[in-house]
């Protein structure tokens, strides 16, 4: 009866195939690394040429933006994904914007609560590629962001399965378009991606804005043959064709190289200049080394914004984690 009740409490999960047993995965992982299948250009036959464009040739698009951008402050509607941070939004002109959003951070500072929680208060669709976390595992620190649970207690068995149940399917019900896809063992294409944002999408037609998370890049891209280098770059320029097909952002997870890791900056990324160069903003999550936490669960984080296309960079922002409830919320000012 629990086994029936937990599986029936999922997140939806786009998967090629089961999960594999503990004693396979080394080997499937090994099959799976595959060459990267980059978003393709369409054949020459049908290639669009790029677009000449005198400056006046602008102005409808212009005007048209310059409408839409007032009719969204003026009716409180945000112009994109959120992140459900005010401060940060705020400095980030609204929302996510389309293109490629990195984050990193000190090994610990809770990357991916942070990623989870900004798929899931995104305000519309969102599809978040897993590549390290089991699905399950982002269902229990949902659940205990959502319901205020011990994310521990979901682990121990001190919970009767009914509690579990109904505590899981509280969750779902506030990120209805929240959708997984599985890259833990199975390497995630392109078009698997792109796929399954469509699919996402089709969650909430109404909504014309869509989010997609990949926690993270270097574990998507380990999954590929070739270079460290090679591998990320052509990973970071997969995710930028991705964004600008979809019209979306895509918030990418990225990990910190040995010389920075806990200093962190601008430069930070691990094993690509691309990390920093070819994304729209660049927040970095910093914490005391071995921060404890304090009366109320909550380590002091801070969050910079390294680099700003939409607006000014090196702001920081005070926030406050409970690992225990696989939280994040803004300090006071």
């Amino acid at each position: 009866m629990a086994a029936t009740l937990a599986g029936r409490a999922c997140l939806p999960v786009l998967s090629n195939r089961t999960r594999a047993p503990l004693h396979l995965r080394a080997r499937k992982v090994r099959e799976s690394r595959l060459p990267l299948e980059p978003v393709e250009p369409a054949p020459s036959s049908e290639r669009i040429a790029p677009p000449l464009l005198p400056l006046r040739d602008l102005l409808d698009r212009w005007d048209q933006t310059a409408a839409e951008l007032y009719e969204a402050k003026q009716n409180g509607k945000a112009r994109g994904p959120v992140t459900g941070l005010p401060r940060l939004d705020a400095e980030l002109s609204g929302a996510l914007l389309p293109g490629v959003h990195t984050a990193h951070g000190v090994p610990g500072v809770g990357k991916t609560a942070f990623a989870l929680q900004i798929a899931a208060l995104c305000g519309c669709p969102c599809l978040f590629l897993t590549c390290e976390t089991s699905p399950l595992e982002l269902l229990r620190r949902l659940t205990a962001r959502v319901t205020s649970s011990f994310l521990g207690k979901f682990k121990t068995g001190e919970l009767p399965p009914d509690q579990m149940a109904r505590l899981a399917r509280q969750a779902i019900k506030t990120t209805p378009a929240l959708v997984l896809l599985d890259s833990t063992d199975a390497y995630a294409t392109s078009e698997d991606i792109v796929n399954g944002a469509e699919a996402t999408r089709r969650r909430d037609p109404e909504n014309p804005h869509l989010l997609i998370v990949v926690d993270s890049l270097h574990s998507w891209a380990e999954k590929a043959q070739g270079d460290e280098y090679v591998r990320l770059g052509e990973h970071l320029s997969t995710l930028k064709q991705i964004a600008a097909r979809l019209n979306c952002p895509i918030l990418a997870i990225s990990e910190r190289n040995r010389a920075s890791m806990d200093k962190g900056g601008l430069s930070a990324g691990a094993g690509h200049r691309g990390i920093e160069y070819g994304c729209e903003t660049l927040l970095d999550l910093g914490c005391e080394k071995e921060a404890k936490p304090d009366a109320n669960g909550e380590i002091d984080v801070t969050l910079k914004i390294e680099k700003n296309r939409n607006g000014a960079k090196g702001k920081k922002i005070a926030l406050k984690f409970n690992g225990a409830l696989q939280r994040f919320r803004e300090d006071a000012p």
